[in-house]
């Protein structure tokens, strides 16, 4: 299958891929072949917006009559919730949005889709997160929102790791106000055994690792959510241990079926979706 560049043309529409910085965007890649084998007249285009100027974007972009809709990524994903006018259910358990649209009266409704490309990964694994212990680094945006997907998942204990201690204690506040009783605190380097080792944050240890080495060895599933073009190091290690592992990209391609059903799009073929992989990742 070969797919040739999109022609622009001045009925072509677009969605905007928000973010900063743009240089590890990657859906686009995926996007963009999609909607040429589907014959859409539609394009990603990334764009660089750092947290001061999202307001001015979403208003300016909501004026443009191309404008189709947007994917949300680092650092907007918390932020943008306040500007939408209808959220779907995962976006108002989470508080978070990586997906947007508009509808006929031109109100933005916002969704969620980092969630189900994990929850599918899993299940191609044919693993489960139910009565599991997870460490979860990061408390960021998809920090936030796996911590309170697990509140619904029966997860039997979580802990959070961030650089930035507050806004681990913040979200740890946040889960504790929807359920005092779930076993969610931080981490405290006590414990060095988990289930799932969950990385959510781009920060290292000596340039290497999110969490030291004995860690990431006694971890049985290792999920990775930076999006690399090779392998990370982090997944690396945990292959030669024989952890099962989960990738950004598998995340990011599970997910693409529900980010084209959002966009009221037919789903792409898993060989479809495969050549693409393969031709353009």
């Amino acid at each position: 299958m070969v797919i040739s560049n999109h022609i622009i043309s001045g009925k072509t529409k677009f969605i905007a891929h928000i973010g900063f910085p743009t240089h590890s965007f990657t859906a686009p890649k995926i996007l963009n072949p999609c909607f040429k084998l589907l014959n859409k007249d539609l394009i990603v285009v990334p764009m660089g917006c750092r947290k001061k100027d999202l307001n001015n974007l979403i208003n300016g972009l909501k004026k443009l009559d191309n404008f189709f809709g947007a994917l949300i990524t680092m650092p907007h994903k918390e932020e943008i919730v306040s500007i939408l006018q209808k959220k779907k259910k995962i976006v108002k358990l989470t508080n978070t949005c990586n997906i947007l649209k508009t509808d006929n009266k031109n109100n933005l409704i916002g969704d969620m889709t980092d969630i189900r490309g994990f929850e599918n990964s899993i299940k191609a694994l044919d693993l489960d997160i139910k009565n599991k212990n997870i460490l979860l680094v990061g408390a960021g945006g998809i920090g936030t929102s796996l911590s309170h997907y697990f509140l619904t998942k029966g997860v039997k204990k979580v802990r959070i790791h961030d650089v930035n201690k507050e806004k681990s204690e913040q979200l740890c506040k946040e889960i504790r106000t929807k359920n005092p009783k779930f076993n969610f605190k931080i981490w405290k380097y006590n414990k060095n055994n988990f289930d799932y080792l969950i990385n959510a944050s781009p920060a290292r240890i000596n340039n290497e690792y999110p969490v030291y080495q004995k860690i990431i060895k006694n971890s049985e599933v290792v999920v990775d959510f930076v999006l690399s073009s090779k392998e990370t190091k982090l997944l690396e290690l945990a292959k030669k241990n024989n952890s099962k592992i989960i990738s950004g990209y598998d995340i990011l391609i599970n997910q693409i079926p529900f980010m084209l059903k959002f966009f009221g799009f037919k789903k792409i073929s898993k060989s479809e979706m495969g050549q693409i992989k393969n031709q353009y990742i």
